[in-house]
């Protein structure tokens, strides 16, 4: 059963796996993807591909959840913050996304590719369930249906804000962050 390895050398053959997967995927799309090319482009052999991953969609998961958990630890658990820290934040998911292999391609290949969506989906729900929890632990009173609600808005509003702004480059990522942090703030509070 393919595995994440936890030595170093096996990591890093893992990781180069997964940025091979990421280039490829901006180069090409999902479609033209393949473990034999995945496992050239890394420099490795089909067997040793097949050693952490069963097909190109174990691949793909991998390289997805790499993403979203990187992307998620950018976030700070606190409903109270402000709109320009909610924009920096924002910002940073971009930049992040920018230099990560594949980074657009790979949040797109997550919301187009039925196989792959419940990482998105899963990632989003655990990081609303997250904010909804400080936020009850805040504000007690409150429902905590509600709560999930409004965090799993404002989680979205945020992916689909950076989406945007790799989908529309001529827009002003600055001005996208700063209306989606308002929103975000407004959803939170």
């Amino acid at each position: 059963m393919p595995h994440k390895p936890v030595q170093y050398r096996s990591l890093a053959t893992y990781e180069k796996l997964l940025d091979a997967a990421g280039e490829l995927l901006a180069e090409e799309g999902v479609e033209r993807i393949s473990t034999n090319r995945i496992a050239d482009r890394a420099g490795v052999t089909p067997p040793t591909l097949y050693h952490y991953f069963e097909d190109k969609y174990a691949v793909l998961t991998a390289l997805g959840k790499r993403l979203m958990d990187a992307q998620n630890a950018l976030v700070a658990l606190d409903p109270a913050q402000d709109e320009a820290t909610i924009a920096k934040t924002l910002l940073d998911h971009v930049e992040l996304t920018r230099k990560s292999a594949g980074g657009p391609w790979v949040m797109r290949m997550l919301r187009a590719v039925p196989q792959l969506a419940e990482v998105r989906l899963s990632s989003h729900r655990a990081l609303a369930e997250a904010l909804a929890e400080r936020a009850l632990a805040l504000n007690p009173q409150k429902g905590r249906a509600s709560l999930v609600l409004r965090a799993r808005l404002a989680v979205d509003l945020g992916y689909a804000a950076i989406e945007l702004v790799f989908d529309e480059p001529e827009l002003d990522r600055e001005e996208v962050m700063a209306d989606a942090a308002r929103a975000i703030r407004a959803l939170l509070l």
